[in-house]
């Protein structure tokens, strides 16, 4: 049974984006928080979460026979640190499976102490029904089936002994609770070999798995227990005792403070870096092919040209967006819930009676900006959470802006990549705005449009961000030039 080392990344993603906040707003009051000292539960398997070989967290879960099928809980613990803050994050999920552990309902929940997720899934009637639990306010998602679905937590029960063979693959639609998407989940059985950094002697199998280009390995022995399992950053997983994974091995101080790893230098600074009408880099590290290229940013092999707009050349038009080319981007999802009678209500308080898309977009990055507290968040955000906590970082702020806006009537996406600060590019969430074409626009930083050093690597909001985790810590940005002219 896989353990929630993709969860464990997305918690890393969302500090990778909260350390923005380290360099662009005031620093919070450092403050330390008692190490608690949890009891382990008799019976369930465990692991300890490391970074760099530093102990960071730990998992358990369990799984065991029902009268329809199985049962499952996974439960994990972090501790991590922004800005010279330590927070604990937990995770918890449970549900069942059919005999074949395919999935019938689950049931999972993110806490940080503020910005918690709580969602649910019952698969009935060939749909995945969603409900998405925010405070008093709820919203509901139904994703169509058209071929059983599974958690990628229960996929390796079914890695029995005649699947543990070289070369077997599996692949199978996957739900991801962290993101309420299915996507395609792809297990490759490589060869048995010894587990890394484990006593002599110990064997298992090595398994590739993909699922949204996060890549991980996962060593499992001939009765299917995950011996260790490794991803992108130095994360880890290794399989313990419940006193050890739960009680010892910590390190003295918090162990993951990502504000080193989050930062990209370059090789001079960039002048005049919020003024400049154009920007060209050269990627290194990463598969390019992938990078967007659009009216904005240019893509030619492994160079960017990135060119800053004049929006008096923009040809805006009357709210609200007819034309059907993006009516894709006007939609609710279960982060964006534009539908909400909450969020509509504000968007049409903020617009008023301005009809113009554009001027109604500056209004609404305005507001955004004004009345969100500027707070490192670890949190998966959706539009209705933001607007109870009243603050987030650059992720809250593009979550929301993107439902206002789409309750407004104007296609807008959001945006995964780096911005440039205080000499290095740091990951950053914005979003896009359509205008006659996309237009960058960030709410964090308060710019319409989003300047240059805006660099997108993924576009679309939470359920399509993992893929930044194949970018992070591998990414090299080299500036070629390094005078375009101010804008204007």
């Amino acid at each position: 049974m896989r353990r929630p080392l993709s969860i464990v990344i997305i918690c890393v993603w969302l500090v990778m984006l909260a350390l923005l906040v380290r360099r662009t707003w005031p620093p919070a009051t450092p403050k330390t928080e008692a190490v608690e000292r949890i009891q382990p539960v008799a019976g369930e398997e465990w692991m300890g979460v490391y970074h760099a070989e530093q102990k960071i967290g730990y998992t358990h879960h369990s799984l065991a026979p029902d009268d329809r099928g199985f049962v499952f809980a996974e439960e994990s613990l972090l501790r991590l640190t922004v800005m010279d803050t330590p927070q604990t994050v937990r995770t918890r999920m449970q549900g069942h499976t059919a005999p074949d552990f395919t999935l019938r309902d689950v049931d999972f929940e993110l806490s940080s102490g503020a910005g918690n997720l709580h969602a649910s899934g019952v698969v009935e009637g060939g749909a995945l029904h969603l409900r998405l639990r925010t405070g008093k306010d709820s919203s509901e998602q139904v994703l169509p089936l058209t071929e059983p679905v599974y958690l990628p937590s229960t996929v390796r029960a079914s890695l029995d002994a005649a699947r543990l063979q070289p070369g077997r693959q599996l692949e199978v639609l996957a739900f991801d609770p962290t993101t309420l998407s299915n996507d395609r989940l792809h297990v490759t059985v490589e060869q048995q070999e010894a587990v890394p950094h484990a006593a002599a002697g110990v064997q298992a199998w090595r398994v590739q798995e993909e699922f949204r280009g996060l890549k991980t390995t996962a060593w499992i022995d001939n009765n299917g227990t995950v011996m260790r399992e490794e991803g992108p950053m130095g994360l880890a997983l290794v399989r313990e005792p419940a006193e050890q994974a739960v009680n010892h091995g910590w390190a003295t101080q918090t162990a993951l403070d990502l504000v080193a790893t989050a930062a990209v230098p370059v090789t001079h600074p960039i002048d005049d870096a919020r003024q400049r009408r154009s920007l060209r880099v050269r990627l290194s590290g990463i598969a390019t092919d992938t990078v967007p290229s659009d009216d904005e940013q240019v893509r030619q092999g492994d160079v960017l040209t990135i060119t800053r707009l004049d929006t008096a050349g923009l040809q805006s038009y009357a709210l609200p967006y007819r034309d059907t080319t993006y009516a894709g981007d006007l939609v609710p999802t279960a982060f964006l819930q534009s539908d909400h009678p909450r969020v509509r209500a504000l968007a049409q308080q903020v617009v008023g009676e301005e009809h113009d898309a554009l001027r109604a977009a500056v209004r609404l990055n305005d507001w955004v900006y004004a009345n969100l507290r500027k707070v490192p968040t670890i949190s998966i955000p959706n539009a209705l959470q933001v607007l109870d906590m009243g603050e987030g970082d650059c992720n809250e702020h593009a979550v929301l802006l993107a439902a206002l806006a789409r309750a407004a009537g104007i296609p807008t996406r959001v945006i995964a990549g780096a911005v440039y600060l205080n000499g290095a590019f740091f990951y950053h969430s914005w979003c896009e705005v359509w205008l006659g074409r996309w237009v960058g626009i960030d709410p964090a930083l308060h710019q319409f449009p989003a300047d240059v050093t805006h660099i997108k690597f993924v576009i679309g909001g939470p359920e399509k961000q993992l893929a930044m985790m194949g970018i992070i810590g591998r990414l090299g940005i080299d500036v070629l030039d390094e005078d375009s002219g101010p804008h204007g």
